[in-house]
């Protein structure tokens, strides 16, 4: 496996802006249904390759933008540079952006992305991909969480 196919960075929302309860647009809330429907898909396929196809698609058509948090403010008890050295390590960025909604779906197919990277490298001997299925039950349950954060009615799929 070309570890240059994962994606190069994992966008989180800061803390602190983490919705509880989000009016979104009509248009927004269309949107992001769609995406979340197409990700209940992709988790409830057998083959990763298949999933992974769904992923993908819905990466390329999902946008929003974004803006670094600044790491002088944590509002938290961490220092500036542990939060700095906890992104570096994990390769990861809190973001800070209008598009709430996008960006918390976009961290989630981004997390399902790696997922089933790691699930495609079978010669990978540090890798339980008996563990997918709990994973993907898992992501199943954080979506319908988002939907009701949207205030969404997600159709179930099984």
């Amino acid at each position: 496996m070309s570890y240059d196919s994962l994606p190069s960075q994992l966008y989180l929302l800061v803390p602190w802006d983490l919705p509880i309860d989000e009016q979104l647009s009509l248009s927004d809330q269309g949107e992001i249904r769609q995406v979340l429907q197409s990700l209940l898909q992709a988790l409830n396929k057998s083959s990763s390759l298949q999933a992974l196809t769904i992923v993908n698609r819905e990466l390329e058509a999902l946008e929003f933008s974004s803006r670094l948090a600044p790491i002088a403010t944590t509002k938290s008890s961490l220092k500036p540079w542990e939060v700095k050295d906890f992104n570096k390590y994990f390769n990861l960025s809190h973001v800070r952006t209008e598009d709430k909604s996008f960006c918390i779906v976009w961290g989630l197919l981004t997390v399902y992305k790696t997922l089933l990277l790691l699930d495609l490298d079978r010669d990978n001997p540090d890798f339980n991909s008996s563990r997918i299925t709990d994973l993907q039950e898992g992501l199943k349950s954080y979506v319908y969480l988002l939907g009701r954060v949207f205030n969404l009615s997600l159709e179930k799929i099984s």
